[in-house]
């Protein structure tokens, strides 16, 4: 668990960890971050201000063959489009494995978006808070007036909730909470007829790092793993 002052770019590196386990090295004083993968290597500098402004400079990036990506993942990254002030280091490292890394072209045996069996009358939710502090807050999100939930909430800066379940549990639950004095309460996902499964299998748990919300939710395949991170903002 990387932590910084900067809890955005400490948000983004926890999930980087969780999504890259030890694969992924940042160095605070030199703001350098080192990404490895079957020998190939990539060393980017980040900006005093990211993510708030700038973007990741290349200044290494190698093939397993040592031959120098540098000037292609230049290329790579103008192609992106990316948005400043948006975190962007997921995205560049994707796209270095796509330059970078020979994969086996075999089924990997995740889910594909369309392999999800509809639930009738089943809901997931992801919710994104400014903060989530209060120890009230805090037990309330954990007990849902009806049965059949299941999910995950990270209290901190910033604050996620996950519910998944009946639609009409899930729903009281959201309205019971949105009637608590939020700075920001943000339904970011919003699915029907699908039901999410975490690791921990039944009820709801909360968790310490933004990292172990994705270890859990990857339990359910890569599919689940980038719909919440499109959602908190990270993909």
């Amino acid at each position: 668990m990387f932590s910084l002052k900067d809890e955005r770019l400490s948000t983004e590196l926890d999930l980087l960890e969780a999504m890259y386990p030890g694969q992924v090295t940042f160095t605070e004083k030199s703001r350098e971050l080192k990404f490895v993968q079957q020998a190939a290597a990539l060393s980017l500098r980040l900006p005093d201000h990211y993510p708030e402004s700038g973007f990741p400079d290349i200044i290494l990036a190698n093939d397993a063959s040592k031959n120098d990506l540098r000037n292609t993942m230049r290329e790579a990254i103008n192609g992106l489009a990316l948005v400043e002030g948006e975190e962007s280091l997921d995205a560049v490292i994707a796209r270095f494995q796509d330059i970078a890394i020979q994969e086996p072209a075999e089924n990997d045996g995740l889910k594909s978006p369309s392999s999800g069996d509809q639930v009738p009358g089943a809901k997931t939710v992801v919710i994104w808070l400014h903060h989530l502090l209060a120890t009230s807050k805090r037990k309330l999100a954990l007990s849902p007036a009806l049965p059949g939930i299941s999910g995950i909430t990270k209290p901190g800066y910033p604050g996620v909730m996950i519910f998944s379940g009946p639609a009409i549990a899930v729903n009281e639950h959201v309205n019971a909470l949105k009637q608590e004095n939020w700075q920001a309460f943000q339904v970011r996902h919003e699915e029907e007829g699908q039901v999410w499964e975490f690791a921990h299998m039944r009820g709801i748990k909360e968790v310490e790092t933004m990292g172990e919300v994705v270890k859990s939710i990857e339990f359910d395949g890569a599919v689940r793993k980038d719909e919440f991170l499109k959602a908190v903002g990270i993909k």
